[in-house]
């Protein structure tokens, strides 16, 4: 057994089998215990992310619909409905019911100021027809929970919070009201506008194409035996983040279902198994060399300081002496420069998708963030002023509506690329930062030369002549701007910035919009 020992070869053996199991053990303890609930940690994180995400784009709805139900109820026509002077409205503008397919709704409910019911307008979720009653009565007891929620509602005053809700039952959908009034404002309310929008499968799909968005809802009873949001993982493929939202009628609620893809966790997880594998790799490499000096010390030396310099530079290959050997030090270190490729490709593509729009190729809301910091910084320090640009493609959502999501695509890509033609200097950016929205940065730039250029634009665009059937506007493609500047010394900062351009953006839409506005004073 002595002479066992003895031996070089057994002693090598048994040292290099003592040291895997150690190393081993080790590093399966380090990865069940600390790495993977680490990943697993993030991941939740990320999925918490997602489900904020997708109430962002539901409060985004429910501010389009705020928007169309604002125009319906400050409308002549409909104040003269309520009043009794106008007895064709109904047939002129809702009986067809074409009004619920144009608008995306399922209900209309006008009522008088004390909450009573003047007319019910909508779409029955049970048989998909049409129906209209002067109350929830026969054909209209499916609006019967909506109205009941609503006059409680009226009952306990109606403020910026209350008149828009999420609504699960007799179907899921948005809700908004808004006071039926004259359209200069004079006199006071004569009743209440209800417009609801359903939250269908056709809806769910518009979610998915705005917001990329894998989200699904579903009515249940608040009262179930439920957390208010759960983390479920099926397999290795998906993750399914649900979070249950407060909804009328009372005894209700609505549960958004998001899923998502494992991507970044298998990612991270096969980097996980991968630097275990290398380090096991390189505990055994390190025996090897001390036993056999000839045959790998110098190339494993080479190779552990292109491994350092890499930590430090990352740009660099491995050294040529190495990838041109034939044996299995040639094969790892042309695997490495493979992996390291691999990561540089990967690395740019992703710096380039963070802070780009996917569809129109500006910069996104990211980088225009970044590059506004950068700009205010700069303004400070040089005493110039920055001036900010606020873009809208004007009655979008009805383009979208009349020619389809294609065109509509196509059109954001013409825009955008005539406002990157018209601010195309270095300093300058133009970044998508919604679904028609566009931010423009000008710096050293005064509030007038602001002014003139975003006409220019205005009018460059005006000049595409894209068809345009359904805006009020203009019979094409028209946008609106607000403009707005950052100077040193001004006691702003950049939420005061963004509230300025954004008053001045609504102001050019109550203007008649296809104009520009810029900040009073």
């Amino acid at each position: 057994m002595a002479l066992i020992f003895d031996s070089l070869r057994y002693r090598f053996f048994l040292a290099m089998s003592v040291l895997l199991l150690v190393a081993v053990t080790s590093l399966v303890l380090i990865a069940h215990h600390l790495a993977i609930p680490a990943l697993l940690a993030e991941e939740e994180v990320y999925a918490t992310a997602e489900l904020d995400r997708a109430m962002r784009a539901i409060g985004n709805e429910l501010g389009h619909l705020s928007l169309l139900n604002k125009d319906w109820a400050i409308w002549d026509d409909s104040y003269a409905f309520l009043t009794g002077e106008a007895g064709d409205y109904l047939e002129s503008n809702v009986a067809d019911g074409l009004v619920f397919e144009d608008a995306d709704l399922s209900l209309l409910v006008f009522l008088e100021t004390d909450g009573s019911p003047h007319w019910i307008a909508g779409i029955d979720p049970a048989n998909q027809r049409y129906t209209s009653c002067p109350g929830p009565t026969e054909a209209c007891t499916w609006t019967a929970p909506v109205l009941e929620s609503l006059q409680g509602r009226i009952a306990n005053g109606l403020s910026d919070e209350t008149r828009l809700w999420l609504h699960a039952h007799p179907q899921p959908g948005l809700v908004s009201v808004w006071p039926i009034v004259r359209s200069n404002g004079a006199g006071p309310a004569v009743g209440w506008l209800l417009m609801m929008r359903p939250m269908d499968t056709a809806w769910l799909g518009r979610v998915r194409e705005g917001f990329g968005l894998a989200l699904a809802v579903e009515a249940i009873a608040s009262d179930a035996p439920a957390p208010r949001q759960e983390i479920a993982r099926e397999g290795s493929q998906t993750l399914i983040a649900l979070r249950r939202v407060p909804a009328a009628p009372p005894g209700h609620a609505l549960e958004l279902r998001v899923e998502l893809p494992r991507h970044a966790f298998r990612a991270r997880l096969d980097d996980l198994r991968l630097t275990l594998y290398w380090v096991v790799g390189l505990v055994v490499l390190v025996v090897v060399l001390v036993l056999l000096e000839r045959m790998i010390l110098s190339p494993l030396r080479q190779l552990a300081t292109f491994t350092q310099h890499v930590q430090q530079r990352g740009d660099i290959d491995p050294p040529r002496s190495l990838l041109q050997r034939r044996d299995e030090i040639g094969v790892l270190a042309r695997k490495f420069q493979q992996l390291l490729e691999r990561q540089r490709c990967q690395t740019s593509s992703l710096i380039e998708l963070s802070q780009h729009d996917a569809l129109t190729g500006l910069g996104n809301r990211r980088l225009f963030d970044h590059r506004l910091e950068e700009a205010i910084d700069i303004a400070n320090l040089s005493g110039r002023s920055v001036v900010r640009l606020m873009v809208d493609i004007d009655h979008f959502k009805a383009y979208n509506d009349r020619y389809g999501h294609p065109a509509g695509d196509k059109c954001l890509k013409t825009v955008a690329a005539a406002m990157g033609q018209h601010f195309s200097l270095p300093q300058q950016l133009v970044a998508r930062t919604g679904g028609e929205e566009f931010m423009i940065i000008l710096p050293d730039t005064s509030l007038e030369a602001g002014s003139r250029q975003a006409e220019t634009l205005r009018r460059a665009i005006e000049a595409l002549a894209l068809p345009h059937a359904a805006s009020t506007a203009s019979s094409v493609i028209t946008i609106s701007i607000g403009v707005a500047r950052y100077f040193p010394g001004q006691a702003r900062d950049i939420e005061g910035l963004t509230r300025a351009v954004d008053d001045a953006l609504y102001a050019a839409k109550q203007g008649g919009r296809n104009r520009v506005r810029r900040e009073a004073g």
